[in-house]
């Protein structure tokens, strides 16, 4: 009967470290479409023309985000996710009624 060879210890800390409860790929998948929702808001606020007005809507979007930053409900963050969609259509309509600006539709 042969013996196994011994596993070298490189590869059994890794598998101990895929054992653990980590971040999986739906975390990494949120994460990313939070990011990406994070920086669409923000490239719409560069056609906000008074300075003021556009500090104010980047203070007030940063703050929800860093508001929900370490919130670990995967459900609560796709509700956070949907309101934020939501939230920032409406800005959008709201920045393209009052500057003429077309939005990403092409609708004014």
């Amino acid at each position: 009967m042969k013996v196994p060879p011994s596993i070298p210890p490189s590869l059994s800390r890794a598998a101990k470290r895929l054992n653990q409860d980590g971040p999986n790929l739906e975390y990494f998948l949120t994460r990313a479409r939070v990011i990406s929702l994070y920086r669409e808001i923000q490239r719409s606020l560069k056609s906000v023309k008074d300075p003021r007005d556009r500090k104010e809507l980047h203070d007030w979007a940063r703050a929800d985000f860093e508001h929900y930053r370490h919130e670990k409900n995967p459900d609560k963050i796709k509700s956070l996710i949907s309101q934020g969609k939501h939230q920032f259509h409406a800005l959008q309509t709201n920045l393209s009624l009052s500057s003429g600006v077309a939005t990403k539709n092409g609708k004014k």
